[in-house]
């Protein structure tokens, strides 16, 4: 059995997404806000826009790649949207290196939770990835894409964006070195990365077992202001997080956050994920009543010893309402048989439910969820559950089989519905499938946006680590 210490947070390699977009985009009338995209539904517009051109661009991450020598250096890959979904003709490869700010390090991960958001207040995305255990680079967009001339270097880890004050410009919360301590940069950004202001945040929880890391963000109140999703974990002698509830803190006009409910499920019981790390906590409007929801994967526990959760590997819902939880619905566990999966697949233990994201796949404005899982026979799997009026659904849901590792919904050809990405790190390939329209649509396999490898965005079999193994943005 493990012992319990206050040990520093430690540095985990997983890489997820988060967006926030503000500003004018090229093309489009106005560009929406994250918070008021969460309402309409997760991915109903471009995210992760870097030129502008309302197309979404699809952000892999590859911590473990060898730069100019350096192990696990790591390195973002970005494939520009189009018309025809991604083109591997119209790429970027990123490396701490490129943006020549300190030579990258054994180790360094670079390419760590990567979020977009347009932080300069520009009209274009800019991106925000980690490095190390405490630093933070920022490559600006612009109406060519991004550059890596003139990034950006700050101090942090697990950087968030969203606007916290409700003022139109996008905000960066990153966690700090101290215990239970986070540091809330509100926005707009100068090309140095300086903000307007910053102030520190105090998540020391009640209990003084648990130590807090920032989880999430989004509009979970409906206010119009993003709210910050924090899970108190107990942490043991080897360094793991164990997480035992998760917080939410609203945000406010004055950018000050406001320590709001814990989370409990219908029979009182706290809600969590099976990480801390910023990957297993989302956030979208699933019901589209104007409150996003609180998505959290929980495929493995942690008590002691690694084992499977009561009532089986699972994703949790918290619904969003004006205070932090709705009233209307009650918080949803859905496992493997609930899921009510085509052909009824058998998992391998303590997999089902990891690493969601949210996404409209259909166009109905809703947010869908996506998730992996290993099946028995150690193949991949992504499983897609769509979003109603009565929240997360098993009515249409989907599995793709022989894929998986990593997944990502983003819409690549601005056709209003969210496109599936799927990077399977075995075969060292990304795949693209699109999203199709109506009740019974979502993601389908005929007609593939895109597959592709190292070799077609001009990487060499000597730099790759675990090829899309992550996505950001």
């Amino acid at each position: 059995m493990r012992k319990p210490t206050l040990a520093v947070l430690a540095l985990a390699l997983a890489s997820t997404a988060a967006c926030w977009q503000s500003g004018t985009a090229q093309g489009t009338a106005s560009a929406t806000p994250s918070w008021m995209a969460d309402q309409a539904a997760a991915g109903a517009r471009a995210h992760s826009d870097f030129n502008g051109d309302g197309y979404g661009d699809l952000v892999l991450t590859d911590t473990t790649a060898t730069v100019d020598g350096a192990y696990a250096a790591g390195y973002v890959a970005v494939v520009y949207g189009s018309a025809k979904g991604p083109d591997t003709g119209h790429r970027k490869i990123i490396t701490q290196n490129s943006l020549n700010l300190g030579k990258a390090g054994q180790g360094g991960g670079f390419g760590n939770h990567t979020v977009t958001g347009d932080l300069d207040h520009d009209g274009y995305s800019d991106l925000a990835t980690m490095a190390g255990s405490n630093t933070i680079f920022i490559v600006w967009g612009s109406k060519n894409g991004l550059s890596t001339s003139g990034a950006a270097r700050i101090t942090g880890r697990i950087p968030l964006i969203g606007d916290f004050n409700g003022d139109g410009r996008a905000d960066l919360v990153t966690q700090t070195t101290k215990d239970s301590a986070a540091t809330l940069r509100l926005g707009p950004f100068s090309r140095k990365g300086a903000p307007k202001r910053s102030a520190t945040l105090n998540l020391t929880p009640s209990d003084p077992d648990l130590l807090a890391t920032v989880a999430a963000a989004g509009d979970v109140t409906g206010d119009g202001r993003t709210d910050l999703v924090v899970t108190w974990s107990r942490i043991y002698a080897d360094g793991d997080f164990t997480p035992r509830a998760t917080i939410l803190y609203r945000g406010t006009k004055t950018g000050t956050l406001v320590k709001g409910p814990r989370l409990k499920d219908a029979k009182g019981k706290d809600i969590y994920a099976s990480s801390a790390w910023f990957g297993q906590v989302t956030t979208a409007d699933v019901n589209k009543d104007g409150y996003a929801d609180i998505v959290l994967g929980l495929p493995t526990e942690l008590i002691g010893e690694p084992m499977t959760p009561a009532g089986g590997s699972q994703i949790v819902v918290s619904y969003g309402g004006p205070k932090g939880q709705s009233t209307k619905l009650k918080p949803v566990r859905i496992n493997a048989k609930a899921a009510a999966l085509p052909g009824s697949p058998t998992f391998a233990w303590d997999t089902f439910g990891s690493t969601p994201v949210a996404g409209d796949t259909n166009g109905d404005g809703y947010a869908d969820i996506a998730f992996t899982a290993q099946l028995a026979d150690e193949r991949g799997s992504v499983i897609v559950l769509q979003g109603s009026a009565k929240g997360l659904t098993a009515k249409n849901s989907k599995i793709f089989t022989g894929l998986g590792g990593a997944a990502m919904l983003r819409d690549t050809n601005r056709d209003g519905r969210a496109d599936l990405a799927i990077g399977d790190e075995r075969h060292d390939t990304a795949t693209v499938l699109r999203g199709t329209p109506g009740a019974d649509g979502g993601i389908t396999t005929t007609s593939p946006l895109a597959t592709f490898g190292p070799a077609d965005l001009g990487l060499s079999e000597s730099q790759v680590g675990s090829f899309a193994s992550g996505f950001g943005g």
